[in-house]
This record gives structure tokens, sequence and C-alpha cells, in this order.
């Protein structure tokens, strides 16, 4: 008999389309649900009557697009944020650049996924994210690489910020950084998760940001990797 996993008693990952393209709807619902531990229980075209939307499916992880007729994306997971809906926000488009990736990391999103995704690194960022990690397509972390550690002013904040932790602290850091849920931090550090979540919480609150994603640039801030 198989054993039985964490993902079998909790059900499956229950996950929201927000799009405003069906055909593109259509294509994310097939490529998530050729995983059996996904299911895609909510469809939605536009940013307008997502909070509501979003609480009648109860919904574990949103996937929402940015530009969308009427209200873009940013702007509804802002309404989803204010909500105090606990979904994890992925952002997930078309654009890579500077200013989607600034508005996205100041709304709290927990990924940032490119549609040029390949189907296997979306599902794997849905369950990422689930898992309390942080999901960032290999362009956005590029991006992040090789700008977020300027201007020189927000360098010297950032490294001001990471010094104040301890080295068990920074170790978590580090892994957040990377885009590791609690379960991998715990193996890579030989720590349980529930001290791992702890260790994730203090590192949140003495850094002042409220999403592993805005640690994540701290840390690259800070020329941590």
């Amino acid at each position: 008999m198989p054993a039985i996993t964490r993902e079998d008693v909790a059900g499956p990952i229950r996950v929201a389309l927000i799009d405003d393209e069906p055909l593109i709807r259509a294509g994310l619902r097939t490529i998530l649900q050729s995983d059996s531990r996904i299911r895609v229980v909510l469809e939605h075209g536009d940013g307008f009557e997502v909070v509501p939307a979003v609480q009648r499916a109860r919904c574990d992880v949103v996937l929402m697009d940015v530009r969308m007729p009427g209200r873009s994306g940013l702007d509804a997971i802002a309404d989803l944020r204010a909500a105090g809906v606990t979904a994890r926000l992925v952002v997930l488009t078309t654009f890579a650049d500077a200013e989607y990736l600034r508005r996205a990391v100041d709304a709290s999103v927990d990924g940032y996924v490119t549609k040029a995704s390949a189907p296997e690194d979306l599902i794997r960022a849905v369950r990422t994210v689930h898992g309390g990690g942080t999901a960032l397509s290999p362009v956005v972390a590029r991006w992040l690489m090789e700008n977020a550690a300027g201007p020189m002013a927000r360098q010297v904040e950032a490294q001001r910020s990471v010094s104040r932790l301890t080295q068990r602290q920074r170790d978590i850091l580090l892994g957040i950084a990377r885009g590791e849920d609690n379960a991998g931090i715990a193996r890579g550090l030989f720590l349980s998760e529930a001290t791992v979540k702890g260790y994730v919480s203090d590192v949140l609150q003495r850094l002042g940001v409220a999403r592993r994603v805005q640690a994540a640039v701290l840390a690259h801030q800070a020329g941590l990797l």
C-alpha cells in the first residue's frame, strides 16, 4: 500500500486562475490539473469582485494576471491583501520588467512567474508557495540579481538590516532567498519545520517586512546571493 502523504490528508491545493484570456486559463488549467495534488476551483476574467470570489471558493493559491481590462491584477492583489485573504498570491504574466517587479514586491506577493515558464515550473511554483516558500521564474531571479543591489543607498540599508540578524537567522534568510519552503530549509539545516517556522517569523520581523518575497529582495540587495 502506498504511503499516505501530507497532501493526501490535507486534500488538493485549491487554485484560482485570474486572467482575462479564456484560452490562457484553459491552458493553465490543463497544466495545473495534470498534477493530482492541484485542483483549479475558480476561474475569473477580470480584476473586479475578486475578493468575494476567492473567499467563496476557499482558494489556497491565486494566480493573478497583471494586465486586465478595467482593474489590473496588482490592484486586485491589493484588494485581497486589504481584505485579509490568506491565500498565497502569485503574479502570472508575460511581463518581467522593473516596474512590474517593483509593484509586485510592494504588493507583498508570494511569487512572480512568467507565462513563458515550463509546465513543470508552473506546477512547482504552486506547490512551493502553498508550502510556504517563494516562487520566482529564472528571468525574475536574474533581474533581482542584476538590479536589486542598487542604488548604493538601498544596498547599504539592506546590509544594515541583514546585519541585525544572528548567523542562524541569516541561514534562514538565505533559504528564503533561494525560494525554499520551510520543509526544504529544515532539511538543509537539520532543524524541525516548527523551529524553522519560528525563525522565519523572527527574520521577517527583524527585517521589517511582511512577506518572504520582500525578505528575498533584501537578501539580494545586501549581496547575500
